[in-house]
């Protein structure tokens, strides 16, 4: 059945496309139209849909858009969706608890404490409207009592959320350059000394990723490397070119190395002051940030709070997150605007994100100049929390597994399926159709109108139904016509946010799916589980 099904509601997606109104055309693009406009955005700002009301107020009064810019900005659930953008920049979220076990708590609880310690630090900025530079200059971290208790930190008594936490082991404290959890994401031992860590710091905070640049190396210099590898990367100008700074970065983390002699006898989660001057056996090069010297770590979060590269690694972030675009040398004129917002409001988030959404590009429905075509998306694809998000609102239905929501752990790997990340192979999002995401999508509406249909048809009163208010379980196109056509329409209205035009095609075709699945099934309960399968696998679900 389920087979039947996916290819119903493929041909419903196909043959159901209306004429759309001539859109509006501002800087090469079309423009949404007012409610699509608004379902982009609270997907974007909330990841959920918008209500009706606030659809037909939008609809009605297209200039409340910048109103409801702000209104989304301060639903506490932008805060969460703001760590989940810039998690596709830290990827600290891999579902590794790194051999950490807590007494009393899950392994999965151990790696979602463990993933989200450098995201919730993000989540505290967002939410108290702090200068994004408090990501390197927190003189705390962000713990739970499963992170509390797995790393030791000074964690506040009686709370049981995510609060400030400090470390009891001597180490400064700089923000998310002093994570335990985000060096053990980005470990390094022995010969690597820190380069990883390096490396990282300059991917995540400056955008600047030193494996993707392009080395050119001769014969010689490879026999070097294989034979004394210091001595080539200290000599050898096109080691240089690279390791003349990664280097004195790498110097400022040797209170988290462990030697390649001890890594089996030492705690990986505990800072050592004395190996701070470790530099030494090693590039001795002093600690330094791109010609700056810089004593410790934290005269290093200095410097990068104030580099004009932090911040426009904040605004490429949240750019390509929220347009789902990968920057290239072309579109730094159209981030112009973006970073002046974000300098000017003093490096918070809050005014990047407006005048990000706010723009014609952001808005665009299709691409007129040519010349964009190839830059700018008309279409966009949710991610998986985005989908298990919208799906639980509509229906009331989350994918649980063992306490888990299949959509977004790790561990079972759905979310890579759907076109998410994992943390470590699957680094970058996938906005392309893919028959992964089209059979996660298709299993999870499938739970999820069998829970709603078991659920709707247990109460007696349609009023007090979430979605299947117009039939009872036995009502189908032949029995109750117009409570059949009337309940279609409320099913799309609820799930795709966009009214079905008086001859939409979609009531006959639901009414024939109908008759097929009680005819097989014997059961009208399962034929509206079937119908509300299909309306939940409208592609406008996946993308918008």
């Amino acid at each position: 059945m389920r087979k039947t099904l996916l290819l119903l509601s493929l041909a419903l997606a196909a043959s159901c496309a209306t004429e759309a109104p001539e859109a509006e055309e501002v800087h090469g693009v079309q423009l949404l139209a007012p409610r699509e406009r608004l379902i982009r955005l609270s997907v974007d700002l909330r990841g959920v849909h918008p209500s009706e009301a606030e659809l037909v107020a939008i609809e009605q009064n297209p200039e409340l858009y910048e109103d409801f810019v702000d209104r989304y900005m301060a639903d506490p659930r932008f805060v969460a969706r703001m760590g989940d953008l810039f998690n596709e920049t830290l990827l600290t979220r891999t579902g590794d608890t790194y051999g950490i076990m807590v007494d009393g708590a899950s392994g999965a609880q151990v790696a979602r404490a463990v993933g989200d310690e450098a995201v919730k630090l993000v989540e505290r900025i967002v939410a108290d409207d702090l200068p994004y530079s408090e990501l390197v200059l927190a003189d705390y971290t962000m713990a739970n009592p499963v992170l509390a208790a797995a790393l030791d930190l000074d964690y506040p008594a009686g709370q049981t959320g995510w609060e400030q936490a400090r470390y009891t082991d001597g180490r400064p404290h700089a923000g998310v350059l002093t994570m335990t959890s985000f060096w053990l994401r980005y470990p390094s031992m022995g010969g690597n000394a820190n380069r990883h860590r390096a490396n990282a710091v300059s991917r995540t905070l400056l955008c600047d990723d030193y494996l993707a640049r392009p080395i050119v190396l001769n014969r010689a210099a490879v026999d070097q490397l294989t034979i004394s590898p210091e001595e080539a990367i200290s000599t050898n100008a096109s080691c240089q070119s690279c390791h003349s700074t990664l280097d004195p970065l790498s110097a400022h983390f040797f209170g988290f190395f462990i030697p390649d002699d001890e890594e089996f006898t030492e705690d990986p989660l505990v800072y050592r002051p004395e190996r701070e001057q470790g530099w030494r056996d090693y590039a001795n090069r002093p600690p330094g940030y791109y010609g700056l010297p810089t004593a410790h770590v934290v005269e290093l979060a200095e410097a990068i709070a104030v580099d004009s590269r932090f911040h426009d690694c904040a605004v490429q972030t949240v750019f390509q997150g929220l347009t789902q675009r990968t920057i290239s040398d072309l579109d730094w004129e159209e981030l112009a605007p973006h970073r002046a917002a974000f300098i000017d409001g003093e490096l918070r988030v809050r005014p990047l994100v407006r005048s990000v959404v706010t723009s014609p590009e952001y808005l665009a429905a299709a691409v007129v100049d040519e010349s964009l075509q190839e830059r700018i998306p008309g279409t966009k694809m949710v991610s998986p929390s985005q989908l298990s998000a919208i799906i639980e609102d509509i229906t009331g239905y989350r994918w649980d597994f063992a306490g888990e929501d299949l959509t977004t752990a790790q561990a079972g790997g759905v979310p890579v399926l759907l076109g998410g990340i994992d943390g470590r192979s699957a680094r970058a999002r996938t906005y392309q159709a893919s028959v992964g995401a089209v059979l996660v999508h298709e299993r999870l509406t499938w739970n999820a109108a069998w829970d709603v249909v078991q659920r709707d048809f247990a109460q007696p009163s349609g009023a007090d139904r979430l979605l299947l208010r117009y039939v009872n379980a036995n009502q189908g196109p032949d029995e109750a016509p117009e409570a059949f056509e009337e309940q279609v329409r409320f099913l799309y209205l609820r799930v795709t946010g966009v009214p079905l035009p008086a001859d939409a095609e979609e009531i006959a075709a639901l009414g024939e799916v109908w008759r097929d699945l009680r005819a097989i099934e014997g059961s009208g309960e399962r034929a509206w589980a079937g119908v509300l399968n299909v309306v939940l696998r409208d592609p406008s679900v996946l993308y918008y």
